[in-house]
């Protein structure tokens, strides 16, 4: 049953027309008298002091199902309509309280999805990464109880023709890239799971999600969407380029070092020529062709050294990465959080525990030959084999990339070459190769598996019994 109370409020104006100032409202007499004193005080005698009433009704209904709701409105009509109405909703079961919805944003819903279900997840994981970047756009700081269908279906479209610009609080402007519609479906799907979980066990009340798929058609995945990049195995000397351009006057000279550049004639994969970058970026540095006396003779001291592969290699934390990827099919973040206590050399495998898997199951990792000589030729001075970080993991591997002129490889496509070659290589069974991947999901593992053609004949032409 509702239940109606008048409330009257009074407040005291102060107006002087020659003064030129705005009236000004106080809530008691004894402040609108003394503002009015001291405007008589100054030469403005008009001043006057109007008292004003103003009443309003203030509605309250008391329910076992949604407990108490109130609402103040200028007239008793308009309450006592409003409460009729709402009234007639909850007996009827179709009341929805938005009070939660006016006062919480979608930014606020991801924050809070964040600090209590991602809490204990590594910093680098994927929700992360996206709860951060949505943040960052305009949509996530509309109230729940007025987002639309319409807003996540133009945040789609933005984020799919790079047509957002983000503006910073320094007033610089960041247009976002164009993405695959992969990419925009994981972040619609986050955003539709947020607002679901938020209803069933926030006290989030809405008619709908308003970022279902039912409302917000996703992107349709074509093959293109689908990522299958593979090291190229055919000769890739033509790509060659020096890493950077050193040159000091338009009239220089440059060339490479004779030793090198005839090491890197020779034809090369692209596993190779990228492993090379990684490892001995001196290659890639053009040097002067006229010189001094000095630098000639310095030249020849450093010939006298022991021959070039024996030379301190200075990127000794990048390519063995790179390699170990393509050996073992591991996530970047697993190599970085491999420790010792989980190599077992002797017996030829490693035992990942659960703590640093993506999805939480340890798993065993059989080590190739390759495998097993990368690990014997780490240094054992840290409890990590590989003692680096992400950040100096990407730009050492751009940096590679950029001295041999490969684009479109990611770290990430590394782990897929792997698995594939798992299926080009070996006769183990998917599932075999699933445990050894950490995909667990057949239809993901399918999607890795990207054999070429002339290997997928050649597999084909020896399963024939003779």
């Amino acid at each position: 049953m509702a239940t109606f109370a008048k409330r009257t409020y009074q407040t005291w104006r102060v107006k002087s027309e020659k003064s030129g100032v705005r009236q000004r409202t106080f809530p008691t007499e004894e402040a609108a008298l003394t503002h009015a004193r001291e405007l008589a005080d100054a030469g403005f005698s008009d001043a006057k002091v109007v008292a004003f009433t103003s009443t309003s009704w203030q509605v309250r209904i008391r329910t076992e199902l949604v407990g108490e709701l109130t609402k103040t409105f200028k007239t008793k009509a308009e309450a006592s309509q409003w409460a009729k109405e709402r009234e007639g909703e909850i007996a009827k079961r179709e009341f929805v309280d938005y009070r939660t919805a006016d006062q919480t944003t979608l930014g606020q819903l991801l924050q809070k999805y964040e600090s209590k279900k991602l809490g204990d997840k590594p910093a680098d994981h994927p929700d992360k990464s996206r709860v951060h970047k949505l943040c960052r756009h305009p949509i996530t700081r509309f109230k729940m109880s007025v987002i639309q269908p319409s807003d996540f279906a133009t945040y789609r479209d933005q984020r799919l023709k790079g047509e957002f610009v983000e503006r910073t609080a320094s007033g610089a402007e960041i247009r976002w890239d164009a993405v695959k519609g992969a990419t925009v479906n994981k972040e619609l799907e986050l955003m539709a799971r947020v607002i679901a979980l938020a209803r069933k066990e926030w006290h989030l009340h809405l008619a709908r999600n308003p970022a279902s798929g039912l409302l917000v058609k996703r992107v349709e995945l074509t093959e293109a969407d689908e990522r299958d990049r593979r090291l190229h195995t055919e000769a890739m000397r033509e790509n060659l380029v020096p890493s950077r351009d050193r040159r000091k006057s338009a009239d220089d000279e440059f060339e490479l070092d004779p030793e090198t550049d005839e090491l890197l004639a020779m034809s090369q994969t692209e596993q190779q020529l990228l492993l090379r970058a990684a490892r001995y970026p001196e290659w890639f540095r053009p040097r002067k062709k006229v010189v001094t006396v000095a630098t000639l003779r310095a030249r020849k001291k450093a010939q006298e050294k022991p021959r070039i592969k024996t030379r301190l290699r200075r990127s000794a934390k990048v390519w063995p990465i790179i390699s170990f990827a393509i050996e073992t099919a591991m996530r970047r973040g697993e190599m970085l959080k491999l420790r010792w206590e989980y190599v077992y050399l002797k017996d030829g495998y490693l035992l990942l525990p659960g703590s640093i898997t993506k999805n939480r199951k340890k798993r065993l990792v059989p080590l190739s030959l390759r495998a097993k000589r990368i690990l014997q030729t780490r240094p054992r001075t840290s409890e990590f084999v590989f003692d680096t970080t992400k950040d100096t993991i990407k730009k050492g591997f751009e940096r590679a990339k950029q001295r041999v002129n490969v684009e479109d490889l990611r770290v990430h496509d590394l782990r897929h070459e792997g698995t594939s070659r798992l299926f080009e290589r070996t006769s183990l069974r998917s599932e075999e190769i699933g445990h050894i991947t950490g995909h667990n999901d057949p239809r993901m593992l399918k999607r890795y598996y990207n054999m070429r053609p002339e290997e997928f004949v050649q597999r084909f032409q020896s399963s024939f019994v003779k």
